[in-house]
Formats: structure tokens, sequence, C-alpha cells
């Protein structure tokens, strides 16, 4: 099943998966994802990259689905979350509307490789067939928990004025 990846495919996963790792560890090491950083432009590169690259994959599903709605939405998040950087359009609640933009997209992204990956691996016996496998809905459920839990962890942190601008 690896086998059967496109080069596309595999630039895709490539630059996916670092946009995941370099996204985790900003909100692990620093709470929010500082668009102004290095590793926040390169999060920032790697995501709208990934995301861009997944509207030219049809291999599996021959047709648009879920996952590139939520590449979509990345794309629109990214994009949304660098025009509140620089213009203050919500006023005080500009602040909170980027960060959680900006959150989401690790959220959004973890999503369809969760899938991908479940339904790859072990390569002879994968986990899961089917995106409505108890075990795939399992991950959702725990991420959306945990997305929830710490976007109001965020919220608080801006509120409370540990937020650097």
């Amino acid at each position: 099943m690896l086998g059967e990846i496109s080069l596309i495919g595999w630039f895709h996963t490539i630059i996916g998966i670092a946009g995941i790792i370099s996204g985790l560890y900003l909100l692990i090491r620093y709470n929010f994802i500082n668009p102004r950083s290095n590793i926040g432009k390169f999060y920032l590169g790697c995501t709208f990259t990934a995301s861009a690259s997944s509207l030219f994959i049809y291999s599996a599903t021959e047709s648009f689905n879920v996952a590139h709605l939520l590449s979509v939405l990345i794309m629109l998040a990214i994009l949304a979350a660098l025009i509140l950087d620089k213009n203050k359009l919500l006023g005080s609640l500009t602040v909170y509307a980027k960060e959680l933009a900006l959150s989401v997209t690790v959220l959004f992204s973890m999503l369809p490789t969760t899938v991908e990956v479940l339904k790859r691996f072990p390569p002879n016996d994968p986990f899961v067939e089917e995106l409505d496998d108890p075990l795939v809905l399992n991950f959702y459920m725990t991420y959306f928990i945990i997305y929830a839990l710490f976007a109001i962890y965020q919220i608080f942190l801006i509120k409370g004025g540990s937020y650097n601008d």
C-alpha cells in the first residue's frame, strides 16, 4: 500500500508531517503560533503548501472529499490569521480570532493525517479501512476535546496578559 503513493503524494506527506511536527512544537512550547517567528513562518509555509498540494491528490477517492475541504479551510484560516495579524479588524477580539484560527489549522491537519496513517499501517493489515471506523472516530473525538480545552486555555492566557503579540 505504501508503494501506491504518487510523487506529489510523497511531497504532500513529507511537507505535511514537517508542518504538523512544527505546529505541535509551537503550541506545546509557546502555547501559540507566532506567524512572525522563523518557526512560525516554517509551520505556515509547510501547512499551506501541504493543504494546497492535497487539492491535486485524487488517487485515493477520485473526487473532492472531506480532506480536501479541510485543506481549503486550513488555507482560509491561515490567510485570515495573517490578515488579522497585520490589521486589527476585530478590535480587542482580533488576537483571539487570530490565535484560534492558527491553532485550528493543527487540528484540521491532524484529522486526515490520522486516517491516512491508520489506513496504511501496518502495510499488510491496516488498522482501519473506512473513515467511519470507531478507531478513527475515537481519535477525532480525542483531538476535538484536546483542541477545545487548549483553545479555552489560550483564551485565558490572552485574557490574563500572558500573550506577547
